[in-house]
């Protein structure tokens, strides 16, 4: 291996080539308080989202049972609203959902703990 002369720039891509102080730099650590605020934070958002899922998923039968207008209308095509739920509305809701909660989780995390990488928060020139 070739010696390198010390005021040479280092590789990225070698890790070896970093004097000690410029290896720290490259190093992110995240304190216990900032990852146990995070898993509360990611927690309490798929504590929510959870809550939603059944809500909604439990709201068809209940509306089936209850209601007699939620199986004898006919809405698109000689559909009752509650066969267009079953049939449509729940996998748009639940896709939706699964979306809005990965996003939410994601940024969340990634404003928590400094993930290199931010969406947008550097400032960009014109």
């Amino acid at each position: 291996m070739a010696a390198r002369r010390p005021d040479a720039e280092p590789d990225p891509e070698n890790a070896l080539s970093y004097s000690a102080e410029g290896l720290a730099d490259l190093q992110e650590y995240d304190a216990p308080a900032e990852v146990d605020a995070a898993f509360v934070t990611q927690r309490r958002i798929a504590v929510g989202y959870c809550l939603l899922f059944l809500l909604v998923t439990f709201a068809i039968p209940v509306l089936t049972v209850s209601s007699g207008w939620w199986i004898d209308a006919r809405v698109v095509g000689g559909m009752s609203p509650s066969f267009l739920m079953a049939g449509v509305g729940l996998y748009v809701f639940f896709v939706g959902l699964g979306l809005a909660a990965a996003t939410l989780a994601d940024s969340s995390e990634d404003r928590m703990l400094g993930r290199a990488g931010d969406h947008g928060d550097a400032e960009d020139g014109p």
